[in-house]
């Protein structure tokens, strides 16, 4: 991390691995009495998350888990909190807006250039406008927005996506695929997002994935271990990615460290 970025908070906790870029800032937002920052109540930045640089962050609390990555110029505010997984990716220059309650899951996706809404306000209510209310957005586990998309308050259901350019007005049922203006369900055109993979080529998958990273460092003990099955874990020693139930054994071991970013952001695990 370096000192060119500014956190205002009353409780700041953050995890090990963690980068910072030049002109974050992070509060509940200006005083316009004083013109200074207000302090937000908590602020938790899990283990190895990447903040980019020029990234404005104005709630009253915010939460990101561990190796979630948010690219430069993203701005996320509004008047409650916000609550965001592990293993996340946000393209740049993404706005995210906190009005309602913002809360996305572990492994989500959202493209360069999208926008979350959660409130709609403008129109005169006193000269009878009906447009007007925060509503908390929910965006479950490995949900994508590919990019450039519009989303109004809804629930984007696990394993849903939404395709370039999308603009979402409607509930996103899980594990299926929107596109167009105002979005459609495309799902029987596309297909799922997701399909069944058995658990012993998951197996042979990450046994491939850690030879490879262990070419890449032979400075490491290759204490790193694959596992189909939690009864194999033997050791507190070692770090154990199970690819039955998508954990591993957190050590924060700077290997470990490394072989998660290494695996990011197409393949993703979880503390157990």
């Amino acid at each position: 991390m370096n000192d060119n970025y500014v956190i205002v908070a009353d409780d700041v906790q953050i995890g090990k691995g963690v980068r910072i870029g030049d002109g974050v800032k992070i509060s509940a937002g200006i005083d316009f009495t004083t013109g200074e920052l207000k302090p937000a109540q908590k602020v938790v930045i899990g283990d190895g998350v990447f903040l980019d640089h020029d990234i404005e962050i104005s709630c009253p609390s915010i939460e990101i888990g561990d190796y979630t990555m948010i690219r430069e110029d993203t701005k996320i505010t509004g008047r409650k909190e916000a609550k965001i997984g592990s293993c996340c990716w946000f393209g740049q220059g993404c706005i995210l807006n906190t009005h309602g309650g913002l809360y996305i899951g572990n492994g989500v996706g959202i493209g360069a250039h999208s926008q979350l809404w959660t409130h709609i306000r403008f129109g005169d209510t006193l000269q009878g406008c009906r447009w007007e209310g925060d509503t908390p957005m929910v965006v479950e586990d490995d949900v994508w927005f590919v990019g450039h998309c519009l989303v109004s308050p809804i629930t984007a259901k696990k394993k849903s996506m939404a395709m370039l350019g999308s603009v979402i007005t409607r509930d996103m049922e899980e594990n299926h695929i929107y596109a167009g203006v105002p979005a459609k369900d495309m799902t029987e055109k596309f297909g799922n997002q997701y399909e069944e993979v058995s658990v012993a080529k998951k197996y042979a998958v990450m046994q491939e994935k850690l030879a490879e990273f262990y070419a890449a460092h032979p400075e490491f003990p290759k204490s790193i271990e694959i596992i189909q099955d939690p009864s194999e874990i033997i050791s507190d020693e070692k770090t154990y990615f199970d690819v039955s139930s998508r954990t591993y054994t957190k050590r924060l071991s700077d290997e470990e460290i490394e072989f998660m970013k290494f695996l990011l952001v197409t393949i993703k695990f979880y503390p157990a």
